[in-house]
């Protein structure tokens, strides 16, 4: 097995692959032995991953928050809300909808977003499951991963 970094790999000669490249480890940490090589172990545990997993949900949830800040006061669209909530970007929502991201950028101000078309509505109605009626009443419905 050839080594790349001091971490094993497939072979380059043979192009094979590991039979089982965790061993049967749920979680996978790798750290650095007395002779300065990295080599695989078992994490001693959850709680690092929950406390890191946590903080950063902690982060979204500041994000979302502020984005219906902003909503609230008329700096952006309900778009902002529903974007911000999927964890999106303009370029991402744009390539999800079939837009250039430029356009998406506008969407996001409101002068712009009142004006919109059923059709483009209907691409982020469908895309975000809510309703056109959501969408023009400023609705701000809870993401798709937090619905029951």
């Amino acid at each position: 097995m050839a080594e790349h970094g001091g971490f094993p790999s497939a072979d380059p000669m043979t192009d094979e692959a590991e039979p089982d490249i965790n061993d049967g480890l749920r979680i996978v940490s790798y750290s650095t032995n007395r002779e300065g090589r990295c080599i695989r172990h078992q994490d001693h545990g959850w709680q690092p991953v929950n406390i890191v997993n946590r903080q950063a949900w902690q982060e979204i949830e500041k994000s979302i928050g502020a984005s219906k800040k902003k909503v609230a006061v008329g700096s952006v669209s309900c778009l902002h809300y529903y974007m911000t909530a999927h964890q999106m970007t303009p370029a991402l929502l744009a390539r999800y909808t079939g837009q250039s991201s430029w356009l998406v950028r506008l969407h996001l101000v409101p002068f712009i977003y009142k004006r919109l078309g059923r059709a483009t509505l209907q691409k982020y109605a469908e895309l975000f499951q809510v309703s056109i009626a959501d969408l023009t009443g400023g609705e701000l419905r809870p993401p798709i991963y937090c619905r029951g």
